[in-house]
């Protein structure tokens, strides 16, 4: 089978368990050639109203691919003759205990109220006029913004990349600055499913790369991620999704073979949690799911895939 003839909503997992045993360098370059046209045609549009609309915000849930994808908006760019300046929103938060209280008492770190949307705006403002300006940076270690900043100097050729979890908030992208902003929405959009079974969803595999990324690259393990999961899920509902509706495009961050990429990393992480008593049972649904995809084997994987965003991949 093809596999662009795998690629609808409801993907068959039959389907892709059986290229990934017969042809699985064709089920990768498939996968990987269809997220990269995505990124092409943004920046085709976005080149096509440059300068006129200088600013791109790319918004998107946790372990959505925000990350590499303003990485690889930044490489198409620049093959058009558009250089570009990133910014993380991250680098806006205000100081951790500045975060508001939930009902349980713990705090609040998914609000878009804690992006200190004046800074971010003035910042901007002034490299627009000026041509330069010193930008914040946030230090998750201690949870404030560092004492040090970042200098960049601004030309009429370059485009502004700022992406972020809620860089599509009306707090953010209502504001006139962003009126002519170009608005990006990425996550995964399509689920696995045996027959009329689903057997893995978005949310979940999500879910899968960021317990992943955050041992990997974060230095958390998979209890304390799953404990953070509830909050995050429920600052999703609140205010992400709300506002993918006022996205120009939607980008979907689905590679038909990550889920047996990630399977033995996910088997290594979750195990040893089967036994606790409080998150034994999620950790148990999610080795379940990834149980019906089979194995890669050793497989060719482009250097600026974006699995390398969740994975140390061959």
């Amino acid at each position: 089978m093809k596999p662009s003839r795998i690629y609808k909503p409801h993907i068959d997992a039959y389907a892709v368990n059986s290229l990934a045993r017969q042809d699985p360098q064709k089920l990768i370059d498939f996968s990987e050639d269809r997220y990269r046209s995505q990124i092409s045609e943004v920046a085709e549009e976005f080149a096509a109203g440059f300068p006129h609309s200088r600013i791109i915000l790319l918004s998107g849930p946790t372990s959505s691919g925000k990350t590499t994808t303003s990485h690889n908006l930044d490489a198409e760019l620049e093959k058009r003759g558009i250089a570009t300046f990133a910014l993380s929103l991250d680098d806006f938060f205000f100081d951790r205990d500045r975060a508001p209280l939930l009902p349980d008492g713990t705090r609040d770190y998914e609000t878009p109220a804690l992006v200190d949307t004046e800074t971010l705006e003035r910042c901007l403002s002034e490299l627009l006029v000026k041509g330069s300006a010193d930008f914040p940076i946030y230090d998750f270690k201690t949870g404030r913004r560092s004492e040090k900043t970042f200098h960049y100097d601004y030309d009429d050729h370059t485009a502004i990349i700022i992406e972020g979890l809620h860089a599509l908030n009306p707090l953010i992208a209502g504001r006139p600055f962003f009126r002519d902003a170009k608005k990006l929405y990425i996550s995964i959009r399509a689920e696995f499913y045996e027959g009329v079974r689903r057997v893995l969803s978005t949310r979940e595999l999500r879910f899968i790369r960021r317990i992943i990324r955050d041992e990997h690259f974060r230095g958390s393990d998979p209890l304390s991620t799953m404990a953070m999961w509830k909050n995050v899920v429920d600052g999703e509902e609140k205010y992400i999704r709300p506002y993918r509706v006022c996205a120009d495009k939607w980008i979907d961050s689905l590679h038909l073979y990550e889920p047996s990429l990630y399977k033995p990393a996910a088997e290594k992480l979750l195990t040893p949690c089967l036994h606790d008593p409080k998150y034994g049972v999620q950790a148990e649904d999610l080795l379940e799911r990834l149980s019906h995809f089979a194995p890669l084997p050793r497989v060719r994987i482009p250097r600026d895939s974006l699995m390398r965003e969740f994975l140390e991949v061959f």
